[in-house]
């Protein structure tokens, strides 16, 4: 229905400079699916945005499990831990921009402080949530430290890593679009700031639809993910 209604108020309009039509943006879309530029400027964009995402979470998982597990560590980090998750992570980049330049290490950091407080935050909640007598239980049977990581910890964390892993996903997306439009565009950014400037709105629009649909893909994937790794506990 709301395609729909977009499709009749965009042929309601004296111009569509600004609102295209709903068959002009998926005509837009499949002419982009054929244009080698346009899997380019997504190759550009995607490999920061894997390292950012990688880097934050082989850093965020393990870190949250010891915040998880420390209370002297969670009360030593919690305030900057909290000052991250307050600040508008936008007003970094310049930071980023001083500290590494423009090049692939800027990029990749913007993905990973979008992402890293989140799953940080994540996985800690999800070790708290383990149930005290197991903890106890594996202590009186001898289970030493990494024993306790590797058989009671890491699984009994589990709902809480998988739900890092989806919300860090989420944030890494958003900072993947910011990364391109505030910092570089080389990529995806490049051709959003092309088509804006040149007030061709139907490619515009097609490229906003292929981030979203990306940012799909990527929840999905994780999802996947989370079945897979939860899977033992539903049996």
């Amino acid at each position: 229905m709301a395609l729909v209604g977009w499709e009749a108020y965009a042929r309601s309009l004296d111009s569509n400079l600004f609102i295209p039509t709903l068959t002009a943006v998926i005509g837009a879309v499949i002419d982009l699916a054929q244009d080698g530029e346009f899997w380019e400027a997504y190759r550009q964009t995607l490999v920061p945005f894997a390292w950012g995402l990688a880097a934050a979470l082989i850093s965020g998982i393990p870190f949250g499990l010891l915040m998880g597990r420390s209370r002297v560590l969670t009360e030593l980090s919690t305030p900057y831990v909290a000052f991250l998750n307050a600040l508008p992570i936008s007003t970094l980049v310049p930071v980023v921009v001083i500290t590494f330049g423009i090049g692939m290490v800027a990029r990749s950091a913007v993905v990973f402080l979008f992402a890293i407080v989140d799953i940080v935050l994540t996985t800690a909640a999800g070790v708290r949530y383990i149930t005290p007598d197991l903890m106890e239980m594996s202590h009186s049977f001898g289970a030493g430290r990494w024993t306790l990581i590797r058989r009671v910890i890491v699984p009994g964390a589990m709902p809480g890593i998988v739900a890092a892993l989806r919300v860090g996903s989420g944030r890494a997306v958003v900072g993947m679009v910011v990364m391109e439009l505030l910092l570089v565009a080389v990529g995806v950014g490049r051709l959003i700031s092309r088509y804006r400037d040149g007030f061709r709105s139907p490619e515009l629009y097609a490229v906003i639809v292929s981030l979203a649909v990306f940012g799909l893909l990527v929840m999905a994937v994780v999802r996947w993910i989370e079945r897979r790794a939860t899977r033992w506990r539903q049996q």
